[in-house]
């Protein structure tokens, strides 16, 4: 009988996480490491008086009518209401959205054309399931929000870095440069994560025009993907941009999570226009989500969505937020773009390298994200998920760090 060598102290990490997952995990993971230094700052000295901006994690609470609504159909006796149903979720709730995205986006849309999911992660990752072959490019237009890229390398995908000017708009010269006959998709992130961002109407024109271009040219149709958790929390509704009405082969991706604080509850949906609505789209769009684990979003946020579709958070509260935050870095001297929507802000670094100066942050008991894990180095982000005087008070600290002697 032979002894096994096998034990705790011989298995390595490299045993358990492979080359693949350690090369995603690299991706994208600076804001939850920030995060989880805070925790660790904490548990170390429970009396530290640290000022976390670094997730957004939305603080607003679900507005009284959503949670009363939550508790109505909770206690309902309704046969089968929390079983298996279409993966593309229940035909009367896409057929409420479809309704409501007509009038909205301006276009024909039914329910065949529009697709629950487990918030607008679960929509991406969906999409990108469906549409990309192996070496596809993707284009990310910098900032981006830092889980693009692991989204798009997961399934084969090469992403390709566009950059933006001083007002975080893309560069429509580099743009049109980094088309090539691999590329199947573009990410568009307005309002922006996380800068705040809006493309106006002009730019995503000037986009559209690009890509139709590009078809011309080469008879490679690229994607036009348009990630929108923030549209519903524009300070100026009227501003919001209809890209389905702006470019054939365009898909739209909205959430839940922060217009109705329901971050947690993970309920989003996929929706595309006339031209790709083909026979095929929504079986292929089943046949990722089930091949992904997602099966479909949570029944009980399905059917809650029409009934509360209308109400919203506060959101005069994210804008009192961001202003009066903006106002201080502004009066220190730094530089800062204001945003149009959301809570957050993305400041320039008072220094070149934004990783030294977020971790100099540290010292004045501010946590914040460097811009480079969002595609642009020299600026960080901030989110203003916490009371307006813990705001200011943020602000404050970051002011007193750029202005530091040490910093010089």
């Amino acid at each position: 009988m032979t002894t096994s060598t096998l034990s705790q102290a011989t298995i390595k990490a490299e045993d358990i996480v492979g080359f693949t997952c350690r090369t995603l995990s690299s991706m994208g993971s600076e804001i939850r490491r920030v995060f989880l230094l805070g925790q660790k700052l904490r548990e170390e000295n429970p009396n530290i008086d640290l000022v976390d901006l670094s997730l957004g994690n939305p603080d607003l609470e679900p507005p009284l009518e959503v949670r009363n609504e939550l508790v109505k159909l909770a206690q309902e006796r309704v046969a089968g209401a929390h079983r298996y149903m279409d993966n593309a979720g229940y035909p009367d709730v896409r057929e409420f959205l479809a309704g409501r995205l007509c009038k909205s986006e301006g276009v024909p849309l039914n329910r065949e054309s529009v697709f629950l999911t487990c918030g607008a992660a679960g929509a991406l990752q969906i999409l990108l399931r469906t549409l990309l072959d192996p070496g596809d490019e993707v284009i990310l237009l910098a900032p981006f929000f830092s889980e693009y890229r692991p989204y798009v390398t997961n399934m084969g995908g090469v992403p390709v870095i566009v950059s933006s000017d001083e007002n975080h708009l893309p560069d429509l010269s580099n743009l049109r440069s980094s088309l090539t006959r691999r590329t199947r998709a573009i990410i568009v992130n307005s309002p922006n994560n996380p800068s705040g961002a809006l493309y106006p109407e002009s730019v995503v024109h000037q986009i559209a025009n690009l890509l139709t271009a590009h078809y011309e040219e080469t008879g490679r149709l690229v994607h036009l993907i348009s990630d929108e958790p923030y549209a519903r929390l524009l300070f100026n509704p009227s501003e919001l941009v209809s890209v389905l009405k702006l470019y054939p082969a365009a898909w739209l991706v909205r959430s839940h999570s922060k217009d109705l604080g329901l971050a947690g509850e993970r309920i989003g949906y996929l929706a595309w226009g006339p031209a790709l609505s083909l026979p095929e789209t929504l079986n292929a769009l089943r046949n990722s989500a089930r091949a992904l684990g997602f099966v479909n979003a949570p029944a009980l946020m399905q059917r809650l969505l029409p009934k509360v579709f209308h109400a919203s958070v506060d959101v005069s509260q994210y804008k009192q937020r961001v202003d009066a935050f903006v106002d201080v870095l502004q009066k220190g001297g730094i530089s800062c773009v204001r945003p149009r929507a959301s809570f957050f802000v993305f400041p320039k670094s008072p220094i070149a390298d934004d990783n030294t100066f977020t971790e100099r942050l540290v010292q004045f008991g501010v946590l914040a994200v460097p811009g480079s894990s969002f595609g642009k180095p020299g600026y960080f982000r901030c989110s203003l998920t916490q009371p307006l005087e813990r705001v200011v008070d943020g602000a404050q600290r970051i002011v007193r760090c750029a202005q530091s002697k040490s910093l010089k």
